[in-house]
């Protein structure tokens, strides 16, 4: 297959075919391709020269995206290999045909309140997952998660790389690495991130998901940072005031206030579903 994005960062991997580029970030090309097997998969080919970081780092995404690839869980995209091929870092993962929760939502802005609650819980166990490994997704929002054929939902593009692309001179130290309309306050700061980061933004795609529309939203960069850390958590609809407890526990602006897990994430849910 001929493409730009390909002849300027090549790749070869034996019994690999090139179907298609389904897209092309600055820092990584994404492929459809079909293994040796026939399987179609997907293969994320970053762009920076890998020999030349540090061989600790580079061993430690090799080694955390097979932590990933062992996860047995339906609500993650399986990882099943990553390696390097003549200084190109790459991932190959499961193909999973479908739109964006963003784009589903884009055109059914109003989900069936069972629906929403039901893909809300999918999120935080499938988030949980990470979690229980020890790793953070990172940038999680609703174009990274998956609408399958059976409308179950798919976790995708988790943070493995962030080091590896501070190291090769592609972001900052000290940038978010992260969508802004779901970046918490503390990480606007530049404090470290960790799971309640991940958590703040599971809130935001909860309301996301209950009302149709982010909790924050501002056509100026600066002013929406600015609602993310000062503005108050927005009330939720009369009918929907039941959940506001889950809603303020996960948008909470002090990560020591948050909600601590998705284990109590979901036993809130429970408990008010039960009510």
């Amino acid at each position: 297959m001929n493409h730009p994005a390909l002849t300027r960062y090549p790749i070869a991997l034996a019994g690999y075919q090139w179907l298609q580029v389904l897209h092309e970030s600055e820092n990584a090309i994404i492929v459809l391709a079909n293994a040796p097997s026939g399987q179609p998969v997907v293969i994320k080919r970053f762009k920076f020269d890998a020999s030349k970081l540090a061989k600790h780092l580079v061993d430690e995404f090799l080694m955390e995206s097979w932590a990933l690839g062992l996860l047995d869980h339906r609500g993650l995209v399986h990882p099943i290999d990553a390696g390097l091929s003549a200084g190109a870092l790459y991932m190959i993962m499961e193909y999973v045909p479908g739109d964006t929760l963003r784009r589903y939502l884009a055109l059914m802005p109003r989900l069936p309140l069972a629906q929403a609650l039901q893909w809300f819980k999918d999120i935080a166990l499938a988030l949980g997952e990470i979690h229980d490994i020890g790793l953070l997704h990172q940038d999680l929002k609703t174009a990274n998660i998956l609408v399958r054929g059976d409308n179950s939902l798919a976790l995708l593009d988790f943070g493995l790389e962030t080091r590896l692309l501070v190291a090769a001179g592609f972001m900052r130290a000290d940038e978010i690495y992260c969508t802004p309309y779901y970046v918490s306050p503390e990480r606007i700061i530049g404090d470290p991130p960790d799971e309640r980061a991940d958590l703040y933004a599971l809130g935001v795609i909860l309301y996301e998901l209950l009302v149709g529309h982010k909790p924050y939203e501002s056509t100026s960069l600066a002013e929406l940072l600015k609602k993310h850390a000062i503005a108050p958590i927005p009330h939720l609809p009369p009918a929907l005031n039941v959940y506001q407890p889950l809603l303020n526990g996960l948008l909470a602006k002090f990560p020591e206030n948050r909600l601590q897990s998705t284990d109590v994430v979901v036993r809130l849910l429970q408990e008010i579903q039960q009510r």
